[in-house]
């Protein structure tokens, strides 16, 4: 039996950044499957009494991934820039970001009520 890679997996590389839907928490890759990713993410713990941070490894599914390491509308990984205003740390590249800007201000402008 062949196991077959996830679409998603394709442009998931060790060390991107990927948000999982099902958590709301995006990491940094540690080890790419073909349907899932292993991320570690940290977590308080006592420790002799006292609260510390440890890292725990987390299997994360495919299906529940969005990678940040790339630019959200073309997949480049060229020139990024984090996306202002969309709460998640979503990145553009230079290109999409000079194609999306001169229509940002006239799609504001055609929604101001006329005078």
């Amino acid at each position: 039996m062949k196991i077959q890679q996830h679409p998603r997996m394709k442009d998931i590389l060790i060390g991107d950044e990927v948000m999982c839907y099902r958590t709301n928490m995006y990491a940094r890759v540690e080890e790419v499957f073909p349907a899932a990713v292993c991320v570690k993410v940290q977590v308080m713990c006592t420790v002799r009494g006292r609260l510390a941070f440890t890292q725990v490894p987390q299997l994360w599914r495919a299906d529940d991934l969005e990678n940040l390491s790339v630019c959200h509308y073309c997949g480049s990984r060229d020139e990024l820039t984090v996306e202002r205003g969309t709460g998640v740390p979503s990145r553009i590249c230079q290109l999409c970001h000079s194609v999306a800007s001169p229509s940002l201000p006239d799609e504001v402008a055609a929604k101001l009520p006329a005078h």
